[in-house]
């Protein structure tokens, strides 16, 4: 009965623990201009940081059209990303967000004019 009991806890265990490892997470965000209109278009990169080598690991590039400057960055792991906001004529936004098991906002980032 014993060994019967620990097997079925060891069983809850792995199969719990390869749950969460499964488990993905999103991170969202608007952006808008200096007078928080919405920017419809832009590009965004995701890179994986790693805090030991301090090296960082692109995983996603993409663009994005979206009348109300929303953004949805899905798919990621509990880990900490470095995000990289690019739009013609305006400055470049970078912002680093650790996902700790649940998904994230950037908030709404304004973003200025160059020209």
């Amino acid at each position: 009965m014993i060994k019967r009991t620990l097997l079925i806890i060891l069983l809850s265990i792995s199969s719990f623990a390869a749950q969460s490892q499964k488990e993905s997470f999103s991170i969202w965000g608007r952006i808008v201009d200096n007078g928080f209109s919405p920017i419809e278009s832009f590009c965004i990169k995701v890179f994986e940081l790693n805090a030991f080598t301090d090296q960082r690991k692109k995983i996603q590039d993409f663009k994005v059209r979206n009348n109300n400057g929303e953004f949805l960055i899905k798919n990621l792991n509990a880990k900490t990303y470095l995000i990289e906001i690019t739009v013609e004529n305006y400055t470049r936004y970078s912002i680093i967000k650790t996902v700790a098991g649940k998904n994230e906002s950037a908030g709404e980032i304004v973003l200025q004019n160059t020209w």
